[in-house]
């Protein structure tokens, strides 16, 4: 998030000629950021780089968020996602999806997952949910805290964000079973896709620019065409695809439709999985 922030705010920077200033507000899964926007002057002056997590899910975690993530924004235009990724501990001999789950319904293994609510938490949720397995969940804050029990086999499987658990694949310290997205990443196409065993399974970290509701349509169109012609350039894909990201630009109205699809599909495995935060 703070990454792609900030190359969104400089990118924006250069290609308008205006200073774009980045503020983080953490806290509470990026309700408190979100909500922040959401209360802010419709001027185009203030706007939240969003993401699965403050558009799509914590509506359905939290008793009161703060705000509405599709009703008090104005979205712009998605820029990136970042796919997960499911490794496992070698000593498990395991190689494939179908390993993992015939092993998982043979004993119940521990598994974690790097942000509690986040997209790593339900990647691992609906995968549970869709292969049919049980499991000792284990939670972590942060995926150093996560690849602590994983790499020394404390846990069995887990889930992180692409660009963290990568290297230590490539380094031989844990087993790459599947990703998260769709089809297989370009960065690493020799890792199959989760779908191609389990169909219609898909998970990206999305993020995208929103700017609070009422805000003027020619303010989104002028934000709307500068990022989509930053993400067209060859160092943008290249920065992008560096960091495990793919650029994913388009309309107000698709990441409207996207935001919308998202919270109904994680609401479904919110409340299948029996996920509640406080």
């Amino acid at each position: 998030m703070d990454i792609l922030g900030r190359l969104t705010a400089a990118w924006l920077t250069e290609a308008t000629g205006q200073s774009f200033i980045v503020e983080n507000r953490s806290g509470a899964g990026g309700n408190i950021g979100a909500a922040a926007v959401a209360r802010a002057m419709p001027d185009g002056y203030t706007l939240l780089m969003g993401s699965p997590g403050t558009q799509a899910i914590n509506a359905h975690l939290y008793p009161n968020p703060g705000y509405d993530g599709i009703a008090d924004f104005a979205p712009i235009s998605l820029v990136a996602e970042v796919p997960n990724l499911l490794a496992v501990h070698p000593s498990l001999g395991i190689r494939t999806v179908p390993e993992l789950i015939a092993a998982a319904k043979a004993s119940r293994l521990a598994y974690g997952e790097t942000s509690i609510g986040g997209s790593t938490h339900l990647s691992a949720e609906l995968f549970r949910l869709q292969a049919g397995i049980e499991g000792e969940h284990v939670t972590y804050r942060g995926s150093a805290p996560m690849l602590g029990d994983l790499l020394p086999g404390r846990i069995a499987w887990g889930v992180d964000n692409l660009p963290s658990i990568l290297p230590h694949v490539r380094s031989g310290a844990l087993v790459a079973v599947g990703v998260t997205s769709r089809a297989r990443w370009s960065g690493a196409p020799e890792i199959p896709a989760i779908a191609e065993s389990l169909p219609g399974y898909e998970v990206t970290a999305w993020f995208g620019l929103l700017a609070p509701k009422g805000t003027p349509g020619e303010v989104v169109a002028t934000a709307n065409a500068a990022l989509a012609k930053m993400l067209a350039t060859p160092a943008a894909v290249r920065r992008l695809a560096d960091l495990g990201a793919t650029p994913i630009p388009g309309t107000p109205e698709a990441y409207r439709d996207h935001i919308a699809a998202e919270f109904r599909k994680w609401g479904e495995v919110v409340k299948r999985a029996g996920i509640r935060l406080e």
